[in-house]
């Protein structure tokens, strides 16, 4: 298991500043959390295998979980309520200003987790390839701040991204993508 400090020790190493004199570990860290946003998105677009949560909602509006990154899948007595757009007159559901808008009560929510965000010194959970990805991400973040040329560290972030996509993509995990402010993508 990796701990955070370790990966920005790795990191301070790769972008020589060892004596932390270019960057505070807090800048280093949005970088790590920053990357983490960029792989959900990386793996969301790939329909790749998430967490997945539930929740269940007695009335027909339910605030948005703080930890769901995408609607998995809505049930009302075992039959999948479909998502529609805000403006469209189907039966559905759809979310609105932080809400998700229910046409019916007693309603489950399977929703996708998002990856836990980390702060210093937490232990970082992810797969060693995740971490890798956000190894190379913090980095090029880091020496585009600085104007360095990174066509090899671009290029191996390229290559993370194609390898964490096929694995994704051999789990062959499908659902429906979803999205904020009533409307599909």
């Amino acid at each position: 298991m990796t701990n955070i400090n370790d990966l920005i020790a790795r990191i301070r190493i790769k972008i020589n500043d060892t004596s932390s004199f270019e960057f505070q570990d807090s800048e280093l860290l949005s970088y790590i959390n920053e990357g983490i946003s960029m792989l959900e998105i990386i793996l969301l677009s790939n329909k790749a295998v998430f967490n997945i949560s539930m929740i269940s909602s007695a009335a027909t509006i339910c605030p948005v979980p703080d930890d769901m990154l995408e609607i998995y899948k809505v049930l009302h007595n075992k039959k999948e309520v479909l998502f529609k757009n805000i403006d469209d007159l189907t039966y559905g559901y759809y979310i609105i200003n932080n809400n998700i808008i229910l046409p019916c009560t007693n309603t489950e929510i399977y929703y996708i987790k998002e990856f836990e965000r980390y702060n210093l010194n937490d232990n970082i959970t992810l797969p060693h390839i995740y971490i890798d990805y956000l190894y190379n991400f913090s980095v090029i973040k880091a020496l585009s701040r600085l104007e360095y040329n990174m066509e090899n560290e671009k290029n191996e972030l390229m290559q993370l991204s194609t390898m964490i996509v096929q694995t994704a993509l051999n789990k062959k995990s499908i659902y429906q993508l979803k999205r904020y402010n009533g409307f599909s993508l």
